[in-house]
């Protein structure tokens, strides 16, 4: 367990990816005390080393979210080592555009996105949420996307991933408010990192900056916030509902406008 005076930890998933470095160095800069998780071992070392340089501290411990045994382990080595922690930030994720014929046959893109971006992340949740009830304190903050209220032809799989942990963490804030543990749902506009490359290439035109997406994850962490999400995100939900075929097809257009749009390297 944390000794007393030291600081509660902060859990962060998805460290090594764009988002998670920016965000674990601002963290840093507070000073606080970081779990940093993700798949590859040496690259979240070299990051706890730039942590503990900008004044934070930092242990590592690699996790493959697709895994429930290893993260189950995980959920619970966590507060028996460290006690409970302040937030668990939940960035991991994993997405894939396919169009449906070339989806034909391939059910395991459902496997593969649903064990990062649902069930290891609600497992992980799950184990680390009961000790942090028992404290009566901390927060949950998840970065999902607008593809999990606006359904988006291309993205079927990564946007029912989002959909459910979208639901799920819904469906358990009100209990866990009462016990005193936060839920919030970040919704971020597409941000130029690796996972956005292959669709929409190395620059895109508009999409924000690993810093900048960790300030609006840092903001909504401070305030408290339950939903956090771009005005056309909620629009848009809010239409795809009202007229979900409609919505769909628009979407899917709209979809081929903004990647050709956003493109700074000239592919197709």
């Amino acid at each position: 367990m944390s000794s007393p005076g030291v600081r509660a930890p902060i859990v962060l998933t998805g460290a090594t990816g764009g988002v998670g470095t920016a965000l674990a160095l601002r963290l840093a800069e507070r000073g606080e005390f970081l779990v940093l998780t993700a798949r590859d071992g040496t690259r979240l070392e070299a990051l706890a080393d730039r942590v503990r340089a900008r004044g934070g501290s930092a242990v590592v411990r690699p996790c493959d979210l697709r895994d429930q045994h290893a993260v189950e382990e995980l959920a619970a080595r966590i507060p028996a080592e460290l006690g409970a922690p302040a937030a668990v930030l939940s960035l991991a994720g994993h997405s894939i555009r396919r169009p449906l014929a070339d989806t034909l046959g391939r059910p395991h893109d459902l496997v593969r996105l649903t064990g990062t971006n649902l069930l290891g992340p609600a497992t992980l949740i799950l184990g680390l949420l009961g000790p942090m009830l028992t404290a009566g304190r901390g927060r949950i903050l998840a970065v999902t996307s607008a593809t999990a209220r606006i359904p988006s032809p291309g993205w079927a799989a990564y946007g029912a991933s989002k959909a459910g942990l979208d639901a799920w963490l819904r469906a358990i804030r009100p209990e866990a408010a009462a016990a005193g543990v936060g839920i919030s749902i970040l919704e971020l506009p597409l941000v130029a990192t690796a996972m956005a490359e292959p669709v929409y290439g190395t620059a895109p035109r508009g999409a924000l900056r690993p810093e900048q997406a960790a300030e609006r994850v840092l903001r909504s962490l401070d305030r408290g916030t339950d939903l956090a999400s771009p005005a056309w995100a909620r629009l848009g939900a809010v239409l795809a509902q009202a007229a979900p075929t409609l919505s769909a097809r628009g979407t899917a257009i709209v979809g081929r406008l903004v990647e050709h749009g956003l493109r700074r390297d000239g592919r197709r």
